[in-house]
């Protein structure tokens, strides 16, 4: 596989500390999330560095535009709203709900906060994404009421489980979430555990399909029948046949270090964020099967 690295270093303005991943080691929170918008490009948020950029895969030498943000974030998710124009929603931690912006790409890059929204409770928004009908769906993993919510819905996985991301498959018409048993911390704990849960429609409720031990993921992603994930705790990211009919493809590379987001193109590029060297590495899957 074709393997490239873009290192994005912003300085730690957030002042936040390390933190543990189960024993592993330590590592400071960097560039956190990536969202492609099309073949060629993508955007990524910093998390420490209270920073959102554009990259374009045709000029990786810097971002095409940043912009700042008010508070820490984990994740981030686009959705076109016009030919040239995109909404893009990143999460708020314990400081928001989450936050909105605009970017207009022209003859020039328009790049601007549209709103933060606050909080109800003091829980704390990892995951964001947008769902079949374009809807923000946001994933609520510790504080005082964890819970993911679509549009006007809103559901409680079983206690130790954190939802920390969904994605929405069109093919299969259903929603995936991405759990942990454990949050990261300042000091080592034992383990982390990690569950795969599917949603059938919003009247249903999750059902739990699959619980991966010793393994940290932070997001999850559809390509190709498969729901693609990473892992803290191993530097790697894992392709799970949604079926069973086909074995797990483990991907690893030396550029991956502590992978905390992922996002892949339409033409099979894997984009990994890495807290580890603050990073974003492209892996060129091809046809997986």
């Amino acid at each position: 596989m074709k393997v490239s690295q873009i290192i994005w270093k912003e300085p730690n303005r957030a002042q936040t500390p390390p933190l543990h991943i189960a024993s592993r080691g330590q590592r400071f929170s960097t560039v956190t999330g990536v969202w492609w918008l099309d073949e060629f490009r993508f955007v990524a948020n910093h998390r420490n560095g209270l920073r959102i950029a554009l990259f374009d895969i045709r000029a990786l030498e810097r971002p095409l535009a940043i912009c700042d943000i008010p508070h820490l974030t984990d994740d981030i998710a686009a959705k076109k709203t016009a030919e040239n124009s995109w909404e893009i929603a990143v999460s708020g931690c314990w400081d928001a709900a989450y936050s909105l912006y605009q970017m207009t790409i022209a003859d020039s890059i328009h790049l601007h906060r549209i709103s933060t929204v606050p909080h109800t409770d003091k829980t704390f928004c990892h995951g964001v994404a947008y769902g079949k009908e374009g809807e923000l769906c946001l994933t609520f993993h510790t504080g005082s009421n964890p819970r993911i919510v679509i549009a006007n819905t809103t559901w409680q996985l079983p206690e130790p489980w954190g939802a920390r991301d969904l994605c929405y498959d069109p093919g299969s018409d259903k929603y995936y979430a991405v759990a942990v048993s454990q949050n990261p911390k300042r000091t080592a704990y034992d383990t982390a555990n990690t569950s795969i849960w599917e949603l059938d429609s919003v009247q249903s409720p999750w059902k739990k399909v699959k619980e991966i031990s010793d393994m940290h993921a932070d997001t999850c992603q559809i390509h190709q029948n498969r729901l693609w994930i990473p892992d803290q705790n191993a530097d790697r990211v894992l392709g799970l046949c949604l079926n069973d009919t086909r074995p797990t493809v483990v991907v690893k590379t030396e550029c991956l270090d502590f992978p905390h987001g992922l996002g892949i193109s339409a033409h099979g590029i894997l984009a990994v964020t890495s807290y580890g060297n603050s990073s974003i590495t492209l892996i060129h899957l091809g046809q997986i099967q």
